[in-house]
């Protein structure tokens, strides 16, 4: 399995004080996290000893006053209990990676206030460009085309999202 070790781009003490991610509206909310087979291996101890994914392999929500939140999360501290084997998807955000028809493209999610905060910045332009060069990379691009299922269809939440790149252009 290629190294999915990306730099950070949001800083954990901004993240730490942010209660955004990792809450969804609804059980089956779209925007969880789905593990690839590299994630799975990863959390096997945890998915054999419980009831962690669904179906589809995305994350199971556990409901509290009103709320979903990602049964990793830790509500006390806004910590991941899982941090260090987190799956893909989660270590990528704020940015994501969505299914077209025809392809896989690369996308910011502007309801991340560090985002919004640091657009245009050279600081968000630098990572945007990080970003390009590690999906570059043979071994990540062969991790992508075995875990197809992690990547999701976000259109409908278009407006929330910033168009980056195009996988298939690299």
């Amino acid at each position: 399995m290629p190294e999915l070790s990306l730099k950070q781009f949001v800083p954990s003490e901004v993240c730490l004080k942010c209660d955004g991610c990792c809450r969804y509206k609804e059980a089956d909310s779209a925007w969880r996290p789905k593990l690839g087979a590299g994630d799975k291996a990863g959390l096997a101890d945890l998915i054999t000893a419980g009831d962690v994914l669904d179906a589809q392999g995305y994350v199971k929500t556990i409901q509290s006053c009103g709320k979903h939140f990602c049964q990793f999360l830790n509500g006390g501290d806004n910590t991941c209990s899982i941090y260090t084997k987190r799956p893909f998807e989660c270590s990528l955000y704020p940015f994501i990676l969505a299914k077209t028809p025809d392809t896989v493209k690369v996308y910011a999610h502007l309801s991340c206030p560090y985002v919004q905060d640091h657009l245009p910045h050279v600081q968000f332009d630098a990572y945007v460009a990080y970003l390009k060069e590690f999906f570059h990379q043979a071994d990540i691009r062969e991790f992508l085309s075995r875990n197809k299922a992690m990547f999701h269809d976000y259109s409908l939440y278009a407006p929330e999202l910033l168009y980056l790149f195009d996988l298939s252009l690299l």
